[in-house]
């Protein structure tokens, strides 16, 4: 799995509240009402055709200038290109160019002492542009099985249908970190890849500029792929297959708390946040069985995007016969198509419930309130 390292949030003053004396001394209560915390993380700085974003469970269109939100999933097709200019407040400078059929969202949390931000590359390819981290602030990008971490930089992550992965920079070094704890260095002359026979390793940019060596790379997996892409799509099925029931049984337990979520989905609507008491008794009662959900859906989410991108090439007739988990290519993707709507908005769900818990958690993610 893949993870890159540079982000801060934002943090505003609580703008409304109460205050409630009673008797006759200093007993003082203080009831939160709204929260000014803001949940823009950037907004839209470039756009081409063929972009959406799912925003809180609902598809939204992108325009330029949009804001962009904590937790939204942006999505592009074969023709979008979308760049992200991040807000100085969040402790990032710079912009996230998301390249055609790409599809990721941003994780943001606001800590004391430095923000702490996660780009989740579910598929595709996205570029950061002149990256520059402010304070203790970091940024992780991560897919597949790969981690990255950088500090001012000017780089680049691509995959491909097989499941590869490229880091390539223009300047600086990105530290990569494989899922079986090797790590590797990108820098200018030196990518990183990952490919299903290769393996993670270290590989030369020679006699060629960089977007020549970024193209051939990307071709050579293209071809890579259609010469085997029964293997490649058998993969990824039985590891959907495996994975799906430990996902539906984490989201069965977060949905015991029903009320809760219903509660919050209703303050978020009304745009307010209970009181101190309250709120630290949900959290309590939440946080469980949101990192277990969080948990199992880490690499789910990505096998399932990954799928959404092969069956394009199943649609275009390269995929048939037999995938060996007792199903065919055929029989698989029906089962996929029926089962994309109800996944995508248990996902959705699951994104918008982050942003909640974020919230009512002084900006910081359920992943760093549990670290530190």
């Amino acid at each position: 799995m893949l993870i890159l390292r540079v982000i801060k949030m934002k943090r505003i003053p609580l703008t409304e509240h109460k205050i409630f004396l009673y008797g006759m001394g200093c007993l003082l209560f203080l009831v939160v009402l709204f929260s000014g915390y803001s949940d823009e993380v950037g907004e839209v700085s470039y756009l081409q055709q063929g972009a959406t974003l799912v925003r809180n469970t609902k598809t939204l269109p992108v325009d330029f200038s949009s804001p962009i939100e904590n937790y939204d999933l942006v999505r592009t097709n074969s023709s979008g290109l979308v760049e992200i200019q991040f807000y100085e407040e969040t402790g990032i400078q710079g912009s996230l160019l998301i390249k055609p059929s790409s599809s990721l969202y941003i994780d943001l949390s606001l800590l004391s002492n430095g923000g702490k931000a996660r780009i989740e590359l579910l598929s595709g390819t996205v570029t950061q542009k002149a990256i520059k981290l402010t304070g203790k602030s970091s940024l992780e990008v991560r897919t597949g099985n790969v981690s990255m971490g950088v500090r001012g930089t000017t780089f680049e992550v691509a995959t491909a249908p097989d499941g590869s992965i490229l880091i390539s920079c223009e300047e600086g070094q990105v530290r990569c970190e494989s899922d079986d704890g090797a790590t590797l260095f990108a820098e200018p002359g030196s990518a990183v890849e990952s490919t299903p026979e290769r393996g993670f390793r270290n590989i030369p940019i020679m006699f060629q500029d960089l977007e020549t060596f970024r193209r051939n790379w990307h071709a050579e997996r293209i071809e890579a792929f259609r010469s085997n892409a029964h293997r490649a799509v058998r993969n990824f099925a039985n590891r959907y297959i495996e994975m799906k029931g430990k996902f539906d049984e984490a989201y069965k337990t977060l949905l015991g708390r029903y009320e809760i979520l219903d509660k919050w989905f209703r303050e978020d609507r009304a745009g307010r946040i209970g009181a101190m008491s309250e709120v630290l008794r949900e959290k309590r009662s939440l946080a469980g069985p949101l990192l277990n959900l969080r948990k199992s859906s880490f690499l789910f989410e990505k096998v399932y995007y990954r799928l959404v991108e092969l069956r394009e090439y199943y649609k275009q007739g390269m995929i048939r016969g037999d995938l060996g988990n007792g199903m065919t290519a055929e029989q698989f993707f029906r089962r996929f198509d029926n089962e994309a709507v109800d996944l995508e908005e248990k996902m959705n769900v699951f994104r918008h419930t982050l942003k909640l818990f974020a919230k009512r958690n002084d900006g910081v993610s359920i992943i760093d309130s549990m670290e530190n």
